[in-house]
């Protein structure tokens, strides 16, 4: 039947309201209203951004690199997200990246230690790698690094850690002691100055009767406690330890025979969130920490000799701070 003309207007006015209420977007609490949202892509790329600064350069093998002065340690790393499942290999990340140290009283370019000309960039490394998530709790890391010394004429070595880290939360809770077991390999050249007490000074009785040291390795174990203080702006608290079990070639053998154990390492560290920075711009922390070596191997203390302290040096302190920006 024809709809008179009275009709029309009406039929026109319902059309058009039933078009502007599919157009506007359901008012809030509205949750009967069928307005589809479209959830953004997750992100496979990320990236952190972190600067130290410290009293000393101590390598995590013992080595006083500097202790004049103020150290800056940018780093930069980027994570790709490879693939995510369900089996017990759940996630494969490739990370890359960067680390320099400069330091702002500078280093010698030439040995000896303390003779000029003298540089502020100390050392830059290239880091590339492979990290596994494996079952639940257990994540491989792969990583290949590059000392690039700019001083002393020290020249490059290549290094590979494998290492492989335990998340004992579920066990644990607040008392999670978050273990690891490392082992470093040296591929070419030496990470250590096992090789300089025989160049500088000659062969000595003990060194006499061991080959010169080559590319060796050293086993590693650690603990990183922590607890997170809620009610203090969410400030965690981390307290690491780590113990180096080095090969006989590694620290070599010039001053003594080599120790079962290189040296201990006990630290504090705080890192508090600075949830205050603008949305979108990354999450951002700021972090202190203490940390105190000891070290056991006759070699390794008798090695600091030709390094910053400039005599035998038994242990050492490291005072740092900086913050960090993860995307």
């Amino acid at each position: 039947m024809k709809p008179k003309p009275f009709h029309r207007p009406c039929i026109a006015l319902l059309a058009a309201t039933a078009c502007v209420a599919l157009w506007l977007p359901a008012e809030a609490g509205d949750d009967k209203a069928p307005v589809q949202i479209t959830p953004p892509d997750e992100t496979h790329v990320h990236a952190l951004i972190k600067l130290e600064m410290g009293n000393a350069y101590i390598t995590p093998r013992g080595m006083i690199v500097h202790n004049e002065g103020m150290t800056f340690q940018p780093l930069f790393l980027a994570f790709i997200d490879l693939y995510k499942g369900t089996g017990f290999i759940n996630n494969v990340k490739l990370v890359g990246g960067v680390w320099n140290d400069l330091s702002t009283s500078g280093v010698s370019e030439h040995a000896p230690f303390g003779s000029t000309p003298k540089t502020n960039w100390v050392e830059v490394d290239p880091i590339a790698g492979l990290s596994f998530g494996l079952g639940k709790h257990f994540t491989l890391d792969v990583t290949y690094t590059a000392f690039a010394m700019q001083i002393l004429d020290i020249g490059t070595s290549q290094h590979l850690e494998t290492k492989l880290s335990f998340d004992d939360s579920e066990y644990l809770g607040a008392w999670a002691m978050h273990p690891y077991f490392s082992y470093w390999q040296e591929l070419e050249n030496k990470a250590t100055a096992a090789d300089v007490p025989r160049a500088v000074l000659g062969a000595s009785a003990q060194s006499g009767k061991h080959p010169q040291p080559g590319s060796s390795y050293y086993f590693e174990f650690g603990i990183d406690p922590s607890y997170t203080f809620k009610n203090a702006g969410n400030l965690k608290v981390e307290a690491p330890c780590r113990v180096l079990f080095p090969d006989s070639r590694f620290y070599g053998e010039y001053y003594g025979r080599s120790s079962t154990v290189g040296l201990f390492e006990l630290g504090v560290k705080a890192t508090l969130p600075m949830p205050w920075m603008p949305k979108g711009y990354g999450h951002w922390a700021t972090y202190a920490g203490v940390k105190y070596q000891y070290y056991v191997d006759k070699n390794l203390y008798n090695m600091n000799a030709f390094n910053a302290p400039g005599s035998a040096t038994r242990d050492s302190w490291g005072f740092y701070g900086g913050f960090s920006v993860f995307f």
